[in-house]
């Protein structure tokens, strides 16, 4: 597909209970994932949220990014996610700013600066 990129997948799971998932993009080369999706997309299962699951799936997932040589990764939620937004800024972002009903943040993901 034109606008895919290389992306890791990873399950948030204790045992045979599923309780989300985590999609990394290597890159944001597309128009699109600049402006509107980010680096990171994650979700939690519908019976296991707000228990905390989202904060800890988002944390998580910030020293593979660095594996992938990325200082800072983009995540970003629709504007009336309060949620989302309550996880992003838990987990360290910055807010950059709004387009297109998305928020914006940037995430420091522990890689030192070079």
């Amino acid at each position: 597909a034109p606008h895919s990129v290389p992306v890791t997948t990873l399950w948030y799971v204790d045992g045979a209970d599923y309780f989300g998932r985590v999609a990394i993009r290597h890159t944001i080369a597309t128009r699109f994932l600049r402006e509107y999706g980010g680096h990171i997309g994650y979700d939690v299962r519908p019976t296991a949220r707000r228990r905390g699951h989202a904060t800890e799936i988002l944390r998580a997932c910030l020293p593979y990014a660095a594996e992938l040589g990325l200082e800072s990764v983009l995540v970003t939620c629709d504007t009336d996610n309060t949620g989302s937004r309550k996880v992003i800024e838990a987990s360290g972002g910055a807010f950059e700013d709004e387009r297109g009903g998305k928020l914006r943040y940037w995430i420091r993901t522990g890689l030192p600066s070079v």
